[in-house]
């Protein structure tokens, strides 16, 4: 039996809609209703880092789960608009062996930060499981 503890859970932020000169745009000239659709969007979706996995929930009227075992991450890219760095969000991308592939994690706060916490856990686990990524070309 493990002890999984959970070392963080985030929302995907609106921190880059006060910025973000376009998002105003279509906002205005949608009545509001791009904004009301965005903020639905990343009002329901939950970013959860554990110790041995990370956890993405979303959805409104149906939930779906996406999780990665940290042991099978092979790459963790960050990735930053510029309006996403004044406000000091971005977004994570977690390549993985397993059958998904990847998993996006957007929007979120401190997100570089985040990735070097997901990536040293990610290389701890696979040291300990005696994990070895073989590669071709």
């Amino acid at each position: 039996m493990s002890d999984e503890k959970v070392l963080w859970t985030d929302h995907a932020g609106m921190e880059d809609f006060k910025v973000n000169p376009m998002h105003w745009f279509y906002s205005f000239a949608t009545l509001g209703l791009y904004f009301l659709c965005i903020y639905i969007d990343r009002k329901f979706v939950r970013y959860t880092l554990t110790t041995e996995r990370i956890i993405k929930d979303w959805g409104v009227f149906t939930r779906s789960r996406d999780e990665v075992e940290l042991y099978r991450i092979k790459d963790v890219i960050f990735r930053a608009t510029i309006f996403q760095r004044f406000v000091g969000t971005g977004d994570i991308e977690v390549i993985s062996s397993d059958v998904t592939g990847k998993l996006l994690i957007e929007n979120l706060t401190n997100a570089f930060s985040k990735r070097e916490q997901i990536r040293a856990i990610s290389r701890k686990l696979r040291t300990e499981n005696g994990v070895r990524s073989i590669l071709h070309e």
